[in-house]
């Protein structure tokens, strides 16, 4: 489990098959346990190994297909998350890395030098209200206005900074998670 603040932006080295190496900017990547879950661009994916100091993971079909992954580049920057802890701060929201689906930018708004809106396409996404949680490529966010052709997101300078936000093209795709809450009030009421 996340909290969908960014901790560092890495750098993908290689998409090979299954196996995926991504160098980080940051030690506190390094030296983890096999097996810790660690959020690449908001997909939770498993350490396997250290390739020198770059982060070796296998990545199942699965999460290809539900992902970006699959449209991955050497030199590509992604957002990186180390897991949630009792001593962590829950800044953003809960977040389990677990994609929901795929969506690209529709058009970038920059307000001020320190301001930006980003909209996306929205496929008539259920889970979206005003003001809601939404993680797009790991980030946790707040919706603005969700319509059903369109939602927004604003940037701020400090997230801007610290994430892929700042790489981010119209036509750009990204990965979406959906707030874990309004998907457990959905089941709930469909199950009675």
């Amino acid at each position: 489990m996340f909290t969908g603040i960014i901790q560092s932006v890495g750098t993908v080295e290689s998409l090979e098959g299954e196996n995926l190496i991504i160098s980080g900017n940051s030690n506190k990547f390094l030296k983890h346990d096999l097996g810790t879950s660690i959020s690449i661009d908001g997909v939770c994916l498993t350490l396997r190994g250290y390739v020198k100091e770059s982060l070796n993971f296998q990545v199942s079909r699965e999460s290809r297909e539900r992902s970006v992954i699959n449209q991955y580049i050497p030199g590509q920057r992604v957002n990186l998350e180390l897991p949630l802890t009792m001593e962590t701060f829950l800044s953003g929201h809960i977040v389990q890395g677990h994609v929901d689906t795929i969506t690209t930018v529709s058009s970038i708004e920059e307000v001020s030098d320190d301001l930006w809106n980003y909209y996306f396409k929205n496929n008539n996404y259920k889970y979206l209200v005003d003001k809601g949680s939404i993680t797009i490529n790991g980030v946790s966010l707040t919706l603005v206005n969700p319509t059903d052709k369109q939602f927004s997101i604003s940037i701020i300078r400090e997230t801007y900074d610290r994430t892929n936000f700042n790489n981010l093209q119209v036509g750009t795709s990204v990965n979406i998670e959906f707030d874990i809450m309004a998907k457990y009030v959905e089941r709930a009421l469909n199950d009675k």
